[in-house]
């Protein structure tokens, strides 16, 4: 999509207009309750043979998820296998929290680079399942940034080259022995590349 407005990209990701943030060691304890509030969830509905979005949004004061009919292969991106497994490392979801105040300052940045997982996860006429957290103005972009490095990590994106993906600047978070930022770019847009051939063929298979 084009380069949204930041009213427009803000109505995306949930943000209320003018939001400060909470601390980040406040964020990395929610972003550890986002995810095992979904897993454990998802356990549950999978055994009604309902899959969830792990995307949390607003239904009146509370957090709600939406139902989501995907192949059973996207289960990957976040619940099982590598998703997962990324998802369950303390530095990762400090990783996402330290994050957070770069894609709030420019939240039209951030709608692109976010919008594609907004997107897998979301159907608008899915029914949502209120959940007994209230809900903070943060949640759904720290749900979908969560979303987001578990899809890619388990595409094979590396730290660096999720960063890259978002547009942020890959140059600031570069060690000394790391690759070249240049290299960085070209790994991770291959990668992404892989991720969604891999993803189309998944959505076109007689059992998707």
């Amino acid at each position: 999509m084009g380069r949204p407005t930041d009213d427009q990209a803000r109505a995306l990701l949930g943000l209320p207009m003018a939001y400060v943030l909470p601390a980040t060691q406040v964020l990395v304890a929610e972003a550890w309750k986002i995810v095992d509030t979904n897993l454990v969830l998802a356990r549950e509905l999978s055994a009604e043979g309902i899959g969830m979005s792990p995307i949390w949004e607003r239904k009146g004061s509370r957090a709600a998820v939406r139902a989501a009919l995907m192949p059973a292969e996207f289960a990957r991106r976040y619940f099982t296998g590598g998703g997962r497994e990324v998802l369950g490392k303390q530095i990762v979801r400090t990783l996402v929290a330290e994050l957070m105040p770069w894609m709030v300052e420019d939240p039209g940045g951030a709608s692109v680079a976010l919008e594609d997982t907004l997107e897998m996860w979301t159907s608008e006429d899915a029914p949502l399942r209120v959940l007994e957290s209230p809900y903070g103005g943060h949640y759904k972009l720290l749900s979908l940034m969560l979303a987001d490095i578990a899809r890619k990590a388990d595409a094979g994106l590396d730290t660096l080259e999720w960063i890259a993906s978002l547009g942020l600047p890959v140059e600031e978070f570069r060690d000394d022995d790391d690759p070249p930022a240049a290299e960085i770019h070209a790994r991770m847009e291959a990668r992404m590349d892989a991720m969604w051939a891999e993803e189309d063929v998944w959505l076109e298979s007689p059992s998707g």
